[in-house]
This record gives structure tokens, sequence and C-alpha cells, in this order.
């Protein structure tokens, strides 16, 4: 029970610096096509301070901050398991109505607001992950490594297809998906440069043509996979603080020392190959999508670190407040996001110097406002909606 406040905070710290990490990848989808999230330069302007801006978010950033907030979903899963335990609660018939309420939310996320969120992915996925709470670290793992290879097989499989396709047919295929000229990419830009109505239209499509294949071809395998990694980080103590400092050191210097070069390579293999789709679709996004956690279990490393030490207390209580407030916090970037990029006609025409300037603007604003919010509320909006949509009653 001592452990149990040490242990709350631990996490409240990081949902906060994840929260502020996730930001950086978010920025890039509210301000530019989607084809630009995985071929960069696909509009042009990827040199200079574009490239470095876009290189080191996509190092320190991309594919790691959606793995550590992941993890800690999962994390969060077992301890919700474990208080509903000990009051006497029916476990799983609450973590249900948990996750319907969290669906509910993304979904009007999804569709009123932002097209890239991750709620609804979480909560569809947090259903099953919440079967595997009560397993070993070690089960724990070896599920998270099978789960994680599906999409691997996968992408595999593309690459070869995208290798054997006859030239006429792929050239097809490179200018409907791939080409900055593409009908799906000047449709996107007209959408995000016009009305609301154009952009609702633009989600729906999304919902019901991307979002599933998503869900069972990637996305929902490695989140999956990752909720189950920071189940078994929680079994075995890390969130705790209370293991030596080496531990933490060491899984820092591994973290970092082999993360960033695997997505530093994986740069170079996508440079060398000129972003041709395909080698980069599938096989040049494989270098993130396994270096990204590695990046992430060093971020997270650092932050305990830092916590053991009482290093920039200042800083982590700041972290803390936001952490608490997550929800409202992830929410409140979109509407930022959105409202700033969707107007003004700043959609594929504001330079990644400015997307920068949006995010450390943002971030100040966060870790100013998320302690004064909670000096007065004990809670965010976001998070008393959920428990209404949960519970049916505001719970403390």
């Amino acid at each position: 029970m001592s452990q149990r406040p040490e242990r709350l905070a631990s996490l409240d710290v990081l949902r906060g610096f994840a929260i502020l990490g996730i930001l950086v990848i978010n920025v890039r989808a509210f301000a530019e096509v989607s084809t630009a999230q995985l071929n960069p330069g696909v509009m042009g302007g990827f040199e200079g301070v574009e490239f470095w801006v876009w290189f080191v978010s996509h190092l320190l950033f991309e594919y790691s901050f959606m793995p550590l907030l992941a993890a800690l979903f999962g994390a969060g899963l077992v301890i919700q398991g474990e208080r509903l335990g000990a009051e006497g609660g029916k476990v799983d018939r609450v973590l249900r109505r948990r996750m319907g309420a969290l669906a509910l939310i993304g979904l009007g996320h999804l569709v009123f607001i932002w097209y890239g969120d991750i709620l609804l992915l979480y909560a569809v996925v947090g259903l099953v992950a919440a079967r595997f709470r009560h397993l070993p670290p070690t089960r724990l793992l070896g599920w998270a490594l099978l789960f994680y290879l599906v999409p691997f097989g996968f992408a595999l499989l593309m690459t070869g297809l995208l290798n054997w396709l006859p030239a006429g047919e792929y050239e097809s295929f490179r200018q409907q998906f791939w080409s900055a000229d593409s009908a799906l990419v000047q449709q996107e830009i007209q959408a995000y440069r016009g009305g609301w109505l154009a952009q609702f239209e633009h989600r729906l499509m999304v919902l019901f043509e991307s979002w599933p294949s998503m869900l069972l071809t990637e996305s929902g395998w490695r989140v999956l996979a990752l909720m189950l990694v920071g189940m078994a980080l929680y079994r075995g103590g890390f969130f705790s603080g209370h293991w030596p400092e080496s531990p933490y050191r060491r899984l820092a210097l591994l973290g970092f020392g082999i993360g960033i070069p695997l997505c530093q390579w994986g740069v170079l293999y996508n440079m060398s190959h000129e972003w041709r789709m395909a080698e980069s679709l599938y096989a040049g996004r494989q270098f993130n999508i396994w270096g990204g956690p590695l990046v992430a279990l060093g971020w997270g490393s650092l932050v305990m670190l830092a916590l053991q030490r009482g290093l920039f207390s200042g800083l982590l209580e700041r972290l803390r407040a936001l952490g608490k407030l997550a929800l409202s916090a992830y929410l409140l970037c979109s509407v930022l996001g959105t409202a700033f990029f969707y107007t003004g006609e700043r959609f594929e025409a504001t330079p990644r110097l400015v997307q920068l300037q949006f995010i450390l603007a943002v971030w100040l604003m966060l870790l100013v406002v998320a302690p004064l919010w909670l000096r007065r509320w004990r809670t965010g909006l976001a998070e008393w909606l959920w428990r209404r949509f949960a519970y049916g009653e505001e719970r403390g």
C-alpha cells in the first residue's frame, strides 16, 4: 500500500512527458498530407532546416512516444484491475465500460476533430489487452514479441508484392498513393483548406476505409504488444522507482544506444533508395518501428532516473499535473492544432520550422495551465466526461 502513491506519481509524470512528445509527431499530421508521414519529401522542401527539424523528430520522437503512451496505458489497465479487485468490484465488467466510454470519446474525436485519433484504437485494443493482465512479466513479453511480429510479417509480404508487381501496375499504384499530384493528395489538400464539411467527409472516409485495415494489419497488433510490455514493466517494478539507479542507467543506454542508430540507419536506407515506394512504404519503416520502442525505453528510464535523483523537480511536478490531465490535454492539442493548421490555408503550406514553434508554444501553455487547473478542479473535463460515460455518475 505504501508504494501506490509513488508508483502512480511516476506514471503521471511519464504520461505528461508522453503527451508533450506525441504532439511533435501529431503536428506533422495536422500540417501535412498523409502521404508526407510516410514519404517526408513528397511535397518538396526537404533540405536545410526543414530536413533537420524532421530528422531530429524522426530519430527521437516518431514511433517512440506512441509506444511510451501505449505501455503506460497497459500498466494502467493492471492498476485499474488491482484497484477494482481490492474494492470487490466486477473488474472485467467495469474495464469493458471504461473502454467503451473511451471508444465513444475517441470516435467523436476522430469524426468531428481529427482523423489521427488514437483513443478509439486504444479502447478497442485495450479490451483485448485486459485479458492478459494477470500474466507474469516473462509471458507478457513473450506474447508482446509474438504480436509485434505479426505486422512485421505483413510488411515483408507487402514489400515482396510491391517488388513483384508488373511495371505498369506498380506505377499506377505509386501515382495513386505515393505522388504529390495524386488525386488522394489533392483531395486531402482541398478538404483541409476548405470548410468543415469537406473535412468531416474526409474523416468519415478514413474511419470506414483506412481505420479497419490499420487496426487489423498494423497498428492494432503493435499497440497490443506495447500495452503488454507496459504491463510487464509495471509487474517487474520499473515504474515503482524502487529499482537501484544502475538498471535505469543501463536501460537508458541500451534504449538510446541501439534505438537511435537503428532509426538513423532507416533514414540512410530510405535516402539511398530515394524514398521509392517499393523500398520505403513498408520495409523502410521497420527501422523506426523496431528502434522507436527502444528509444521510448531510453526516455522512460531517463525520467525514472530524474525522479529518483530529485532532478528538475519543478518541471517534473508540472509534468505530473499534465499527466493527470492527459486525456484533456491530448484532445486540447487536437483542437489547437486543427484550428491553427486548417484555417488560413496553412495546411500543407506551413514550414516545419513554424511547426516547431507551434509545438514549443503549446508545450509552454500546457506546462503552465495544467498545475493552475488542478489548483481549482480535481480532474480535467475529458476525464470527468470519461467517468460519466463509464459509470453514469461522477467518481473521485
